[in-house]
């Protein structure tokens, strides 16, 4: 998953049950309420499937199942947790207890079911853990000690690709890793210089970088399977006096969508169509200064899933129809203010995830909330 803005608090799992469209493609689309539209089903508390707090760190789509959370008690110790719905709401079931992992921890699950974490270790740096659901996990050490880090996994998952920023005077390295071997395949500068906050892979190979420049711009750079920069970088938002990038997804015919923070107080944020190596649509979003502005694209590339929040607005997962740039739907989270973070698809009833946290009178909690 791209690596967002982290909180303090204990981040929630937000579902949506949908049913799929399209020809087999994994990924969300909507499902009518009785009324047409979308609405809450049920929620579960995700820190009493590990009998305590925790902060939720990543999330991550299982093909034909649940969705995993990666959560950690940042200090000592660190779960999986699958999240699934039930008869009566979700539920959530601890699934491993993993040795503690650092707050860059980014999931993902490889073809044969077993997890794949790559993180900062305090003291070994930047590393794999491989974890079969039923062993002991595996620890591959890469050597680099980065200060940031994003990552993707390859659709076959033979590769895992990262965006390490290293400390200064260092620059961002972008490297190709063979999971099954455990080596650094390929490397290769960040272009342009900065930092790289998400990754995603491309259909044709190779994958698609959102980097914040070193003068503050949000732009987005392709690379080929060999890790060469394909076009020139596009600025995602040339008339904007800030460009902070957040999200990033692909749709399967190539087309990238963004999504970027545009204003000093993180409020206002835009979704950004990307074809060709060209800016093909832009539009505004209103009150996100509390998002992570996490995006996930529908399978037939029409509609987009970005959770919005801000202190003076409703927390809502919304629907954003691409070829309009409408809203056609909202789905309220909270009843007051929120801090909401990732998205990701949802196993075989191609749904829809997303992350956040709830700020309420009972304080911060891992809740996963059910949409349907």
């Amino acid at each position: 998953m791209p690596r967002v803005r982290r909180t303090a608090a204990a981040l929630a799992v937000v579902l949506t049950a949908a049913a799929c469209t399209g020809e087999g493609d994994a990924g969300p689309s909507p499902r009518t309420g009785g009324d047409g539209a979308p609405a809450l089903l049920g929620t579960v508390d995700l820190d009493a499937a590990v009998g305590g707090d925790a902060r939720l760190l990543d999330l991550a789509a299982v093909p034909g199942d649940g969705p995993v959370a990666l959560l950690g008690d940042g200090g000592t110790r660190a779960w999986l947790v699958e999240v699934a719905p039930g008869e009566e709401g979700p539920t959530a079931t601890a699934l491993l207890e993993l040795p503690d992992v650092g707050d860059d921890a980014a999931l993902s699950v490889l073809p044969d079911g077993s997890f794949l974490v790559a993180h900062t270790n305090p003291t070994a740096g930047y590393q794999l853990l491989t974890v079969p659901r039923d062993g002991q996990a595996t620890v591959t050490a890469l050597g680099l000690r980065p200060d940031r880090a994003a990552t993707a996994l390859s659709p076959d998952g033979r590769t895992l690709y990262a965006a390490l920023s290293l400390p200064a005077p260092a620059p961002a390295q972008l490297l190709a890793v063979d999971v099954a071997a455990g080596v650094v395949t390929m490397t290769a500068p960040v272009v342009p210089g900065g930092t790289v906050p998400a990754l995603a892979t491309r259909p044709d190979g190779g994958v698609a970088a959102l980097v914040e420049t070193e003068d503050g711009r949000a732009v987005l750079t392709a690379y080929d399977g060999d890790l060469r920069p394909v076009g020139e970088p596009v600025d995602l938002a040339p008339d904007a006096p800030v460009g902070t990038p957040a999200g990033l997804d692909v749709t399967a015919d190539g087309t990238v969508v963004a999504t970027l923070h545009v204003s000093d107080g993180r409020e206002l944020g835009r979704l950004v169509t990307v074809a060709d190596g060209a800016v093909t649509d832009s539009i505004e979003l209103d009150g996100v200064g509390d998002s992570a502005l996490e995006v996930v694209v529908s399978p037939d590339g029409g509609s987009a899933w970005v959770p919005q929040a801000d202190l003076s607005y409703p927390a809502e997962l919304v629907t954003v129809d691409l070829a309009s740039g409408e809203r056609v739907s909202a789905v309220s989270l909270c009843a007051g203010a929120a801090v909401l973070g990732d998205v990701a698809p949802f196993g075989a009833d191609a749904g829809l995830v997303a992350t956040g946290s709830c700020v309420d009178g009972d304080g911060p909690q891992a809740t996963a909330f059910l949409v349907g």
